[in-house]
């Protein structure tokens, strides 16, 4: 099954030298905004626009550069136009204009006008006034190619999955501080809205988790299978909320189509995760010879199986790996009858004990150096 990927947000070009000088070279002093008294603004500088005018162009010509970047596909844009780095480097020198006065509160006639493209309705566009609404856009684009990265990173090697799941938690992370950042802003696309923030998060807070347990079950680690199936069962619960946030009203009316795409997807990841918990827990059971409990396991695998089976066929989706998963408990639960039968007449319980999840993945962690530091020093000349 093809792993989700954030589409790219791409910012329309515009020279930002102009308009910030002249908001810079202007007399007049930032107000508090009528509709917010209480928002928090940091004094518009003192020094004009000659004194950090190489500082504007850098500004001018990262965003620029990103404008064109972003409009191709994730591969291009990783490929061709350094995207991870300037989007951060962008990020980060958004934050030290901001720090130092720039605009970041809406006021329509500073004549600074960033326009964004939909990341869902490439024809849609917004406009704000702030360059907080940049940073919001950039934390997204971010987000969006790491959500790419993780989704063609090597799974087989262990190496491959620790990158995936630093990627996953990056990602995550930023998006859970953008969903801080947008919910104090007035922003009309889909894009930013909550819910969609919230869903993209907690995928891949999943996958993530999902990456964590198929690193301690690769083939040249000990596998303690209780381990794997606390760990696997973690990315059920992941998956269940990222569901959740599908079901949005605004997800629903908006991108109704995706919605529904992500949905079922999320949907048979966690079926899924299920029934491979039950059946590390069942080889588990096998290990120590408790063979009622592997044979009630096993039935309890094979039953999610076929369940998932019947979801994923009635939503178009292929699982090439359920196939041979229920072929493989099948022959073991087989085996697991016979051996009880003839040796161990242990008594199948009726039911057991649900199996607890166990969540390794973070999102809680600080942004990356290069988001908070940018590549140039700025302001030497002010």
């Amino acid at each position: 099954m093809r792993q989700l990927v954030m589409p790219l947000k791409a910012p329309v070009r515009n020279d930002l030298v102009e308009p910030l000088s002249k908001w810079l070279d202007k007399d007049d002093q930032v107000t508090f905004d009528d509709i917010n008294p209480l928002e928090l603004v940091v004094p518009k500088p003192e020094f004009k626009s000659a004194a950090c005018l190489s500082d504007l162009k850098r500004l001018a010509g990262l965003r620029n550069d990103l404008s064109e970047a972003m409009m191709d596909s994730h591969s291009s844009a990783m490929e061709e136009h350094m995207a991870v780095r300037d989007c951060r480097d962008y990020h980060a020198t958004l934050l030290e204009f901001e720090k130092k006065g720039f605009p970041t509160m809406e006021d329509p006639f500073s004549g600074i006008n960033l326009v964004w493209k939909g990341a869902f309705a490439k024809k849609q566009e917004e406009t704000h006034h702030s360059l907080v609404w940049d940073r919001a856009c950039t934390m997204w684009n971010i987000a969006a190619l790491e959500s790419y990265l993780v989704s063609v990173a090597d799974l087989t090697t262990k190496e491959g999955c620790k990158d995936a799941v630093n990627r996953c938690q990056d990602g995550a992370s930023i998006l859970a501080m953008l969903r801080d950042l947008a919910s104090s802003d007035d922003y009309t696309t889909v894009d930013l809205a909550p819910s969609m923030i919230t869903f993209w998060e907690k995928y891949l807070l999943a996958r993530g988790q999902f990456c964590i347990y198929k690193m301690a079950n690769l083939g040249d680690t000990v596998r303690q299978h209780s381990v794997l199936s606390y760990l696997v069962k973690a990315t059920f619960d992941l998956y269940n909320d990222a569901l959740q946030a599908t079901q949005d009203p605004r997800l629903q009316s908006e991108v109704p189509k995706q919605a529904e795409q992500w949905g079922a997807h999320c949907k048979a990841q966690s079926m899924i995760a299920c029934a491979k918990a039950e059946f590390h827990q069942a080889i588990d059971f096998r290990i120590k010879k408790e063979m009622g409990k592997e044979i009630f396991r096993l039935q309890m695998c094979l039953s999610m199986i076929s369940e998932c089976s019947n979801f994923i066929g009635s939503a178009g989706l292929a699982m090439p790996e359920l196939r041979s998963m229920q072929r493989l408990a099948k022959d073991r639960l087989a085996a697991a009858e016979k051996d009880n039968h003839d040796v161990y007449m242990d008594t199948i319980p009726s039911r057991m004990d649900e199996i607890r999840s166990s969540r390794i993945v973070k999102s809680n962690l600080n942004l990356p150096t290069d988001m908070l530091v940018p590549n140039t020093e700025l302001f030497q000349s002010v």
